[in-house]
Order: structure tokens, then C-alpha cells, then sequence
């Protein structure tokens, strides 16, 4: 069968305006801070060149400026520009000649933003009304009717800047808490004037930059909306379902434009927005909003749906439900730009998927350049894009031995392999992953087994040689004289309770006694039995990442009385930075863990330890403990490397084995390595 015998609702093309597209796949606007002074970079142009020759039909710029009051990221872009002009022609090209199109995003960021950020640039945030942004805090100004007429000037030289860069459309942001999203929500929006009270006030804005826009490309140029269906605001504030389709209603009859990109959640409600790993939601959970979306517009517009919308089979009962007109694919095709390409060729087995770790979201909150953890190419396509693999000659073909199976060592040996190379991978245990297999054997976690998948299936695709179950030592690799080792033997937990805020002392006092335990083997034997490890546990936590929250959740479910304990400000900030927090503590709470945050571990006595307030409030004396887990720093398993360096002729260490570090760091260890040899 073909991929249009199988996704025969997919692979039909739409028309959009006065442009057609070719099938109903697209990615929506997604800031990848690949900006350079306030334009589109080469960068930008590679990374949508990469996704358009993959398959996707129609792309839609990362968030362009409509107005110097509406940035929001050091590395963003600006529409107003006209210096935008020639770098818009220039992407448009790029995908045009891949058959596909392109559309911008144009947006004002209003309280979501630091009016300090850009130093010769300071400014007050505008707003229609002064409510701060929960991320940020900083009051904005209520605006003006002069605010006002020049942001909507701004959308409208935006829009013309767009069509004279020779880009097919145009995406308006009124979503997820930002400028226009805020006008629309009543939780917002406190004016008492034209632009505030009434679902007709609120949606004025909107209509007046739709008009100008309009005004500005002329009839047929496709113009259309993005919009929060529901801000999933506490106790039914803001914008509801109800309320979005009183706005849709208004914005359909005004005929100003050609499709509504529905979304949901925003700054206030992250998770939504961008759902990580940890949300307990089905695939193309909002599905029911474009529905009822789609059942207000008719006919006067096209409805596209976002949402955890991962692979084609979904998108195509999405299109044959007639619930939307198009689906984004967008995280999909950050991990592999070759979603659509893949499913065309019958390759399908063979795509990258996305686990929803939301290292994207995090780096995009630090304001740092985006990457995938599960590709390493995002962002790098000029360099590690399709078609940039050097193959080796077959004389130049060596015989490369990776020793540990898990992120680092998989990527490296499926590259080396796809190269040419010949390549033997020994793993000590039964199965392949490294502290992946920790990770995925957690609650609400279990799509770190997709990474391992993603990882293990070029293995076999390359023809690496896997040898499973078996611990490679120095006589082993002697005698397969291998012409470059690769130690990939990952990094193992610190169980001496060192920490990095504590360096004067080589640990906590009494943390070798035996009920003590590191946070990995707390949670091989958790995963066995949850009560392996009694029932009172305290988890001594400074990561706040995965590791010490899925093992709560996990004992407090076996009803295990389970406190942690960090020194951090608060738990979780790495969770927080990935947008898992507001799902994990729910689950949390509800499973009985209690939480010390700002304390610090003194010393662990018999079955009981003493812990401190950072700040200077007292100390405390926690008795009749059952175990407690250390989840603090971890160090190199290097003793395979120590032990080989200088023996063998070329021997190399990536991943943890080098430094333990973030999952995605170890990945693109091992494709550096893999690419280099």
C-alpha cells in the first residue's frame, strides 16, 4: 500500500486563502532562538529547509515581532524591520524548492516579557490592563488608545514586510496569555472602555489588526488566527471553551480570515501549551476543542489542531472524523524533520519519534538556542543534515568496539555504522538504554522507552553487532583488536552524600551505613517491590529532576511515607524548566509525599539524620527512618578507560563516562564521535 492508501485524508491537499497546500501535515510557529540581530539567520533558513524537504507542506516561522513592544527573546526576530524583507525571501526560497510553504507568525508578547531585557533597549511592558505576568512578575502599562493605533500599525507593516519577503501567509498570534490572547481573556483584560467587558469589546483588537492587515496584503493573501481555546485557568476563568466560541463567532462572520490555528493553555498554564512527557493526555488531546471550533467556523474558515498529534495514523483519523482541516506535527518533525518523507517511502519504522522531554521548552525558558534531546541535528542541519554523513570508503572501514549500551554509546554506534564503519557494541546487562531504563520504569515516564527505541532501532538497520549480557574488560578487547575503543560506560550515583554547596566536607557524615542508598539502586529495587525499601523512606534530593520524583510518586502509590529534602529554593526546578511540575506535585501531594525545601542534610545517625535550615531556622531531628536515598551528584564509571588509556592505540570516552551530564549532551557525544572517526 501506498502512504495515500493509508493516509488517504492526509495526503489530500487544502486550500488556504488563494494557496494550496499539498497534503494536511504542518508544523506551527515554534521560537527556536536561532535569531541574529533581530532577523532570521542562516541557521533559521536551514532548519526549515530540512523539515520542507522532508515532507511537511506547510511551515510557519518561529514568532516574528509585529512591534518593538512585543519582543520577548534575546535571539528573537522582528517583523517590523524591513531589514526583514531580503532574510524572508531568502527562506521562502528554501522551502519553496522543496515544494513546500511558508507562512509567518507575527505576535506581541505584552506582560510576557522584561522590559529590561535588551540593554539599549529598556522599555515598560504594555498591556490591556496591569496584571503581571506569573513568570515574570513585571506590572505592565494599562494601554492607551495611542498604544493601541501603533501596535496595529505595526501588525500591518509586519503583514507587508511578510508578503514582500515573498512568504505565503500569515499566522496572528492571539493565544497563550500573550498581547492579544490577554485582550481576549477576561482574566486579562480589565478595561472598562471599547476594547474590554463585553466578548465583543475583547475581541476588537483582534478585528481592527485583522483589518489592517488585511488592508495591507490585499484579498486572497491567507491570513488567520492562532488561538487558546481554553486558558485552563482555575475555576473556570479567563477564556472557557464557551467563551472562545462566543469570539470564534464574531471572528468567522468578520470575514477577515482564512483559518484559526487552535491551541489551548498559555503562560499561566504551560503544561497545556506544550505537554510534556509526564501530562496523563491522550494523543491529539485537543481534539475535542477543534471540533467544536470547526462547528462554529463551517465553512468560513479552515481549522487547523495542534497537540501531541505524534504520528500519521492519529493525524489521519483526525482529518477522517472531519474534526480540523490540517494537523501540526511540530515536535514530531523537531525530532525527525523526515516524518512525512519517511511514511511516502515506507520507511515509517525507521522515524525518530518524540518522547516529549521538553528539552525544546526548556532551553527555549533560558533563553538558549532550542535543541531535541532525541536529535541531535535540530539546529545543525548545515552541518548535520541530511546528506552530510562522509560515507568511508570500504578499504577506510575500521573496526571500532563500543563498550555500554546506553545513549551515548547507542548514538555512536549507529553513526559510525551508518558510515561504514564496523562496528561491535558490548553491553554488561540484558538490555540496551543506560539510565534511560531507570527513567522509563517510572510512573507517567514510560516514553523513555521510545528513546531507547529510537536509539536501538539504526542498530540494527547498520548492522552493529550486538553483544548483549557481556562486560567488556581490557583481555576482551585485546583480543578482537578492535583499531579504536569507544568507552560509553556511563556514570554511576554519588553515595557518599558529597555536594557541591557543602565542598569543605568529603560527605555526609554517616551515609556508608548500609540503610543508606543511592538513588539508582533505590529505584532497581523500588521498581521490583515498592516496599523493598520499608515504609518510611527519605529521599535526600539537589537534582529535583525525574529520578527523586518518580521514586516518590512511585513508593507514595505503594503507600510509603516518603519526605525529600533539598537545599534548593524550591523542588523541582528542573521539572519546572520542563513544564513536568505543575503535573508531577498534583501527584505528589496526592500520593502523601512531603516536601523540605532550603534544608540541608548535617548528618545521618542510626536510622535518622539531622537536617538544617539554610537560612537560620533550627534544626531538626528526623528518627526511625527505614532508608534513606541519596539523589545528589554522580561521578565518571571510568576504570575501564583509566585502565586502557595508553594501552591500546586509540581509545576515546564520551557521554557520562566523560562527564555526566543531560541526556541530550551524551547524544550528541556519540554522534560527534560517530561522525568523526
Amino acid at each position: 500500500m501506498t502512504a495515500s492508501d493509508r493516509y488517504p485524508h492526509v495526503f489530500q491537499p487544502l486550500t488556504i486563502g488563494n494557496v494550496t497546500v499539498k497534503h494536511r501535515i504542518m508544523v506551527t510557529g515554534h521560537t527556536t532562538g536561532y535569531g541574529e540581530d533581530g532577523l532570521l539567520s542562516e541557521r533559521h533558513i536551514a532548519y526549515f529547509r530540512e523539515r520542507a524537504k522532508g515532507g511537511a507542506a506547510l511551515l510557519v516561522l518561529e514568532q516574528q515581532a509585529a512591534h518593538p513592544s512585543g519582543r520577548n527573546y534575546h535571539q528573537g526576530c522582528r517583523a517590523y524591520d524591513p531589514r526583514a524583507i531580503p532574510m524572508y525571501a531568502k527562506a521562502a526560497a528554501a522551502v519553496h524548492a522543496e515544494g513546500a510553504k511558508l507562512f509567518t507568525q507575527l505576535f506581541c508578547g505584552g506582560a510576557q516579557g522584561v522590559g529590561t531585557m535588551y540593554i539599549d533597549e529598556w522599555r515598560h511592558l504594555l498591556a490591556p490592563s496591569a496584571v503581571a505576568s506569573t513568570q515574570f512578575q513585571e506590572l505592565p502599562a494599562a494601554m492607551e488608545e495611542g498604544d493601541i493605533a501603533s501596535v496595529i500599525q505595526g501588525f500591518a507593516t509586519s503583514a507587508l514586510h511578510s508578503k514582500l519577503g515573498d512568504l505565503d501567509g500569515i499566522e496572528i498570534h492571539a493565544a497563550h496569555s500573550q498581547l492579544l490572547g490577554a485582550f481576549l481573556s477576561p482574566a486579562f483584560n480589565r478595561r472598562t472602555d471599547g476594547y474590554g467587558g463585553s466578548t465583543a469589546n475583547r475581541c476588537r483588537i483582534v478585528l481592527e489588526i485583522g483589518a489592517a492587515v488585511r488592508r495591507a496584503v490585499g484579498a486572497g493573501y491567507p491570513v488567520g488566527l492562532r488561538l487558546s481555546f481554553s486558558e485552563h485557568l482555575p475555576r473556570g476563568a479567563g477564556i472557557t471553551p464557551e467563551e472562545c466560541e462566543r469570539q470564534l463567532e464574531i471572528l468567522a462572520a468578520s470575514g477577515l480570515f482564512d483559518f484559526y490555528d487552535i491551541s489551548a493553555g498559555g503562560y499561566f498554564a504551560k503544561h497545556i501549551a506544550v505537554t510534556p512527557m509526564t501530562a496523563d493526555l491522550p494523543h491529539a488531546f485537543l481534539a475535542p476543542y477543534a471540533r467544536r471550533a470547526k462547528a462554529v467556523v463551517g465553512d468560513r474558515g479552515r481549522v487547523f489542531l495542534v497537540g501531541r498529534v505524534l504520528d500519521l495514523g492519529v493525524a489521519e483519523q483526525v482529518l477522517a472524523d472531519g474534526i480540523a482541516d490540517m494537523v501540526a506535527m511540530t515536535r514530531a518533525h523537531m525530532a525527525d524533520p523526515f516524518v512525512v518523507a519517511k511514511a511516502i517511502q515506507g520507511r515509517e519504522r525507521e522515524t525518530n519519534r518524540c518522547i516529549g522531554a521538553n528539552v525544546c521548552i526548556r532551553r527555549l525558558g533560558e533563553n538558549n538556542h532550542v535543541a531535541c534531546l532525541m536529535n541531535p541535528a535540530m539546529g545543525r542541519e548545515a552541518r548535520w543534515g541530511h546528506g552530510t554523513l562522509n560515507l568511508v570508503a570500504a578499504g577506510e572501514s575500521k573496526r571500532i568496539a563500543v563498550v555500554g549500551g546506553g545513549p551515548a554509546g547507542m548514538k555512536a554506534a549507529a553513526v559510525a555504522a551508518e558510515r561504514g564503519h564496523r562496528v561491535v557494541l558490548y553491553e554488561a546487562s540484558d538490555a540496551l538504554g543506560g539510565r534511560l531504563k531507570r527513567l522509563g520504569a517510572l510512573p507517567a515516564r514510560e516514553r523513555w522507552g521510545v528513546a531507547i527505541g529510537n536509539l536501538a532501532e539504526p542498530l540494527e538497520r547498520f548492522g552493529v553487532e550486538l553483544r548483549m549480557s557481556t562486560t567488556a574488560t581490557a583481555a576482551t578487547l585485546a583480543a578482537a583488536r578492535p583499531d579504536i575503543v569507544v568507552i560509553a560506560t556511563g556514570a554511576v550515583h554519588e553515595q557518599t552524600g558529597f555536594s557541591a554547596t557543602r565542598p569543605e566536607r568529603d560527605g555526609i557524615p554517616g551515609a556508608d551505613q548500609p540503610f543508606v542508598l543511592d538513588i539508582g539502586t533505590a529505584i532497581d529495587r523500588a521498581t521490583a517491590d515498592p516496599m523493598a525499601l520499608g515504609p518510611r523512606v527519605v529521599i535526600v534530593d539537589e537534582a529535583g529532576d525525574h529520578l527523586p520524583s518518580g521514586l516518590a510518586e512511585l513508593l507514595g502509590r505503594a503507600r510509603v511515607a516518603v519526605e525529600i529534602i533539598t537545599p534548593l529554593p524550591y523542588f523541582g526546578d528542573a521539572l519546572a524548566r520542563t513544564y513536568d511540575l505543575s503535573l508531577v506535585m498534583p501527584r505528589l501531594r496526592q500520593a502523601g509525599v512531603l516536601i523540605a525545601a532550603q534544608q540541608f542534610v548535617e548528618a545521618i545517625g542510626d536510622h535518622a539524620l539531622e537536617a538544617y535550615d539554610l537560612y537560620g531556622g533550627g534544626r531538626r531531628t528526623i528518627a526511625k527512618i527505614d532508608r534513606i536515598v541519596l539523589s545528589l551528584s554522580r561521578r565518571p564509571n571510568d576504570s575501564l578507560y583509566l585502565e586502557l588509556r595508553g594501552r591500546f592505540g586509540d581509545v576515546r570516552r564520551i557521554g557520562d563516562c566523560l562527564a555526566p551530564r543531560a541526556v541530550e549532551a551524551v547524544i550528541h557525544d556519540g554522534e560527534h564521535l560517530g561522525r568523526s572517526i
